[in-house]
């Protein structure tokens, strides 16, 4: 079974990350997806947090040809704890619609902590809200 990834933040095909530089290898570039989902300012990165009133958020979808190598660095990035203690982000699978219209399970992080307290990003797309941020 093909693992696929989709990431929505820092680690996006146009932002310059170097931790990627350990995983590029291992990541084909599918295209942009999208997930039914709210987006939220965190600091330095967004979270996602699942939503079915209409949100979408729109990222990145990568096919992992070394899964468990990918996701054992990528989990340590995003700050999953091994032992299972809770953590800013957690791991789950979820549906994404690529723009061709196809559907895929791909791996997303998303936000486990209470968003409320933070700045909901009204942008679909993270890399637009950061021109825009920037831009003011």
């Amino acid at each position: 079974m093909k693992e696929y990834l989709f990431v929505y933040g820092t680690l996006r095909k146009d932002y310059d990350l170097k931790l990627k530089n350990k995983v590029i290898d291992d990541l084909q570039y599918v295209g942009q997806g999208k997930v039914g989902a709210s987006m939220y300012d965190i600091g330095r990165y967004p979270g996602a947090v699942r939503s079915a009133a209409g949100d979408e958020v729109v990222g990145d979808v990568f096919w992992l040809t070394a899964p468990e190598r990918v996701l054992r660095i990528l989990d340590k990035y995003e700050g999953i704890h091994p032992d299972g203690r809770p953590s800013e982000f957690v791991r789950k699978r979820n549906r994404v619609k690529l723009r061709s219209g196809k559907l895929v399970n791909a791996w997303v992080y998303w936000y486990n902590f209470d968003p409320s307290k933070k700045v909901r990003i009204k942008q679909k797309d993270y890399l637009n809200y950061l021109k825009n941020k920037s831009s003011h």
